[in-house]
């Protein structure tokens, strides 16, 4: 556990401690005078300015009313619709304890409140069960901005607000509250905790807003899956675009960087190409505008407008499956030499020597790309080459960006892709109906079109881009599912009000690009020649780590399986736990020592794999109700760490000593 984390809990526990926050006054709704709302006000202001600026703003008070009941006279919250109390009238706290208990909890690193009623439930938590929990941090949902405002008058929540291990989201549009979810869980690498999230709430937060929080909650597990997908499901897959990387490392050496065309387009348009089932309807509309707009097509869409007559500027790719060779190949060098190629080097080294035009290339924001210490510019691209096209506009300074062909859903006649689109019958692709079942969303249209789970998450991840870009984007798909963010227009309207004016990019492409010279070639591979050497000795080093830890795991293994099977016996081992749990785990953290190697190198490799691990982990707890018998899993499952990590490590070697090879031969070529 991190010193942060451990902060983290510590502050949560100790929060209302000694602090006036649980002391509870009458509230008159009408007054904003009182000092505990000034109190909480002024922290509120500090620490969510933006919030605070929405409650200042909260005047409509109809829904809800703070009375006292109950033989004590407790402040209790009165629901005007359906005229209920939201707690218990004969005894308010004693209720939210009695419904918080009532949830079972166990093993909740986050817990998630779903709604905030009085914060009873809140206060009680963090006094009582944050500790009991093990409670990393605390999120607190609420709908209503005009409750949560009648809290604030109510209780002391200065401490609550001001802690750092709580976070407060409140009266979110539950379309766009998916943003937010996927920031929280990326800082502080929150998604380690995901099987250790629990939801905790009163039944009358249920009652009051049921399908919001049910839709928080599916926003929650959305997010999640967005966060995993950017490092991946499969090591040996993650391992694929290392290969690939150094298998294309002249490539990368030979071709300018993307970080030559950064914000050299600023505030002018670009049109984004995605092969849609729309696209049909209104790919004739490019034509004429390549003086006009930056115009960035994925590569799936390459030989549908080159067939119409239509050469994009920048053509992009990102998957490093070799069929992409048959979106790239079959052109002559005289047709596409002004149609940049911006790939990842990731790509299958066969697709780069399909493509007879320019390369850019186009890094991801994955440390093995800061490893090899040539900067070609980093893209914060997500999950297609689609939306490739589209953070390359961004990177280029585009606004307004306009998107046409980014369905992310079957056409209601059931096509899949844009006539024309290699590897599609009549638009129709048989392998994307396998990916996912079909399910609705809403369509740009209004109206509700079907897509499948692979595209919806694609369309979170423009949600997600769009929610940080502060340009204008418009969807121009003429068809397919509403992308939260973007403003609906059909291209022709587009066309009228965004793009009337010459400024030739292909020009501006072209000089800026001509900055790179034949002589940085021999530089870099100078630089690239040391880097690999002291990787391929530090991934020995790795691979010897993990024997080491295999040998320490069988030392101790028939011994803790014994305790495991035995829990009565645990007490005779609890004085050697740590002891023994040290030296399990030396080696693997023996293995992180090298931050060049291990993270800017090696991560990216292992990454997927350990995530799960780790989120597997951090589960455990949950299994036992002694907390020595999860530890002494723990350390049983570290056989499968050490085999897994080692056995990856071992083709990274041999990868690196192919990949040294490749650049002794193009410094000879070279010199």
């Amino acid at each position: 556990m991190s010193k942060k984390t451990k902060k983290n809990k510590r502050q949560i526990n100790k929060a209302v401690d000694n602090n006036p926050s649980v002391r509870l006054v009458r509230v008159d709704n009408s007054r904003n005078d009182n000092d505990i709302y000034r109190k909480n006000m002024q922290a509120l202001k500090e620490y969510y300015p933006e919030l605070a600026h929405r409650v200042e703003k909260a005047t409509n008070f109809n829904s809800f009313q703070v009375v006292s009941t109950g033989a004590k006279s407790i402040p209790n919250l009165f629901i005007k619709e359906g005229s209920f109390y939201y707690y218990d009238s004969n005894d308010p706290k004693r209720d939210a304890i009695t419904q918080t208990k009532a949830l079972n909890l166990k093993n909740a690193r986050i817990a998630m409140f779903l709604g905030i009623g009085l914060g009873y439930e809140l206060l009680y938590y963090m006094q009582n069960e944050a500790a009991v929990q093990n409670t990393s941090y605390i999120l607190v949902i609420e709908k209503d901005i005009e409750i949560f405002k009648l809290v604030l008058q109510a209780v002391n929540l200065v401490a609550v607000i001001k802690n750092p291990g709580i976070c407060f989201m409140v009266g979110e549009d539950e379309n766009a509250i998916y943003t937010k979810l996927w920031t929280y869980l990326q800082e502080n690498n929150r998604f380690m905790f995901l099987k250790a999230i629990k939801p905790v709430y009163h039944p009358s937060s249920l009652k009051l807003n049921k399908d919001y929080y049910l839709k928080a909650l599916k926003s929650l597990r959305d997010a999640a899956a967005q966060v995993l997908l950017h490092f991946g499901n499969d090591p040996y897959d993650s391992l694929l675009g290392i290969e690939h990387m150094l298998a294309n490392i002249n490539e990368i050496v030979s071709n300018p960087g993307i970080n030559l065309l950064f914000d050299k387009f600023k505030d002018r348009p670009g049109v984004v190409v995605a092969t849609g089932p729309s696209l049909n309807k209104n790919k004739h509309l490019l034509k004429g505008l390549e003086n006009k707009a930056v115009i960035v097509a994925a590569d799936a869409s390459l030989k549908v407008l080159m067939a119409s007559g239509i050469n994009p500027h920048v053509v992009v790719s990102l998957e490093r499956n070799l069929p992409v060779k048959t979106l790239m190949e079959g052109f002559t060098a005289n047709e596409v030499d002004n149609v940049y190629y911006a790939a990842c080097p990731v790509i299958h080294p066969e697709v780069f020597n399909a493509y007879p035009g320019p390369r850019i290339i186009v890094y991801r924001n994955f440390d093995h790309f800061k490893w090899l210490g040539i900067d070609k510019g980093i893209v914060h691209i997500k999950v297609s080459a689609g939306n490739m096209a589209y953070k390359i506009a961004e990177a280029l300074g585009c606004d307004p960006i306009i998107l046409i062909g980014q369905d992310l859903a079957f056409s209601r006649d059931g096509k899949t892709h844009a006539m024309g689109t290699a590897g599609t019958i009549d638009g129709n692709q048989d392998a994307i109906h396998e990916r996912g079942g079909k399910f609705e969303v809403i369509g740009n249209d209004g109206s509700p079109i079907m897509t499948n789970s692979t595209w919806y998450q694609c369309l979170k991840a423009y949600e997600t881009d769009l929610a940080g870009y502060n340009g204008t984007c418009i969807n121009s798909t003429e068809g397919g599912a509403y992308i939260n963010g973007t403003q609906v227009m059909p291209f022709q309207e587009a066309i009228d009000k965004y793009i009337n004016e010459d400024f030739f990019p292909l020009d501006s492409i072209k000089k800026h690009l001509s900055v790179f010279t034949e002589e940085t070639k021999e530089e870099d591979i100078g630089k690239l020649l040391d880097v690999i050497e002291r990787t391929i000795a530090n991934m020995n080093e790795i691979v010897n780590n993990c024997k080491t830890g295999l040998d320490i795991y069988e030392k101790y293994r028939e011994e803790l399986e014994d305790y495991l099977q035995n829990p009565q016996k645990i007490d005779s081992i609890r004085k050697k736990l740590n002891a023994m749990e040290n030296e399990v785990f030396t080696p693997q953290n023996n293995c992180s020592k090298n931050y060049e190697t291990y993270q800017l190198f090696f991560a990216h490799v292992f990454q997927s794999y350990a995530i799960n691990f780790q989120i597997d982990m951090m589960a455990v707890p949950e299994k036992y109700d002694d907390k020595d018998l999860a530890r002494i899993e723990v350390m049983l499952r570290s056989a499968e760490w050490y085999a897994v990590i080692g056995d990856l490590a071992s083709i990274c070697v041999n990868s690196l000593l192919q990949a040294k090879t490749r650049l002794e031969s193009k410094a000879t070529e070279i010199r």
